[in-house]
């Protein structure tokens, strides 16, 4: 099989799951929306987990690599917390199938494998330790809820797209929860690849 049919299975996986979920998902589904054979996805394949577990882990390690640019840039804490919502929201018009199924599906992966399913709360956990938050286990849970209800009430359709015309004002709301001085002047985005 073509690496790109590989790459069409894997597509064909995070449309479908992002949408019905891994448990609604059937292997039969996942090899017709991808034009081919259930014995050709298995050839790649081990089953359906290995499938579900490595496009999670690709869109993670995807994901991961430029927002750990931006926590080891010498931006102030504002700046960087307003790129790694710039940058989560541009990914998310981009790739809304990817983002929801790594965020909005529900996986059942081994307790073994969290390196990779808590790479992203790690890295940012860095950049809450610079505010020096008292609980940085419930500022990131702020974090999280604030940045990720913009693309699932996009999903929902309860807002309209895009998700990066929301940038400034999750941000604000952000710099609120966490009591930030937001910048007054707008500086260059921080180098890292959108």
């Amino acid at each position: 099989m073509r690496k790109n049919k590989k790459n069409e299975i894997v597509t064909a996986t995070v449309h479908l799951m992002a949408r019905q979920g891994v448990n609604g998902t059937s292997v039969r589904q996942i090899a017709t929306a991808a034009g081919v054979t259930e014995g050709a996805l298995y050839r790649h394949f081990k089953g359906k987990d290995d499938l579900c577990q490595q496009a999670y882990f690709t869109i993670v390690a995807d994901m991961a690599s430029t927002k750990e640019m931006i926590a080891l840039s010498t931006a102030s804490v504002a700046e960087k917390v307003r790129e790694w919502v710039r940058v989560s929201y541009d990914y998310y018009d981009q790739f809304p199938d990817a983002f929801s199924y790594v965020f909005f599906t529900e996986h059942a992966f081994p307790q073994s494998w969290q390196e990779i399913t808590t790479r992203q709360s790690r890295i940012f956990t860095r950049i809450i330790a610079q505010m020096q938050p008292t609980h940085s286990e419930l500022a990131l849970s702020h974090f999280s809820g604030v940045l990720l209800n913009v693309p699932r009430l996009i999903n929902e359709g309860s807002l309209p797209r895009p998700a990066l015309q929301y940038t400034d004002e999750v941000t604000r709301a952000i710099y609120r929860v966490f009591d930030l001085v937001e910048p007054t002047t707008v500086t260059p985005r921080i180098s890292v690849a959108s």
